[in-house]
């Protein structure tokens, strides 16, 4: 299991944050909204045994706990949405090991936005 899997591991769609006040999409904009200020690139990841049994049980776990990495970084800059949400998956051996790693990267634009309700 991943060094992140301590994290929050439940799967909610869309990715939200606990409190709801953080939108992620893998859309550039946000329908309803105003991106005011664009901060930055944040991310999560999560790494994983390959050999372990049941991989397809736990790759919506694994994903989920990239996508609340990438959340709690974006909070923690000051976003309060991410938009252009990407995936990346890949997988790679140590040198003179046969024990493979798979990673699951998450990636996005930090911003801040507001309602165009609200001007």
């Amino acid at each position: 299991m991943g060094r992140f899997a301590r994290e929050k591991q439940t799967v909610r769609y869309p990715y939200v944050s606990g409190d709801d006040n953080l939108m992620v999409s893998t859309t550039p904009q946000l329908e309803g909204y105003r991106i005011e200020r664009y901060i930055g690139v944040v991310f999560g990841d999560a790494v994983f045994d390959a050999a372990f049994s049941k991989i397809e049980a736990h790759f919506a776990r694994d994903r989920a706990v990239a996508v609340h990495s990438m959340i709690r970084k974006a909070r923690e800059i000051g976003a309060n949405a991410v938009v252009g949400l990407s995936f990346n998956c890949g997988s790679f051996q140590r040198q003179g090991s046969k024990r493979e790693i798979c990673t699951i990267s998450v990636y996005g634009t930090a911003v801040r936005v507001r309602s165009r309700e609200e001007g």
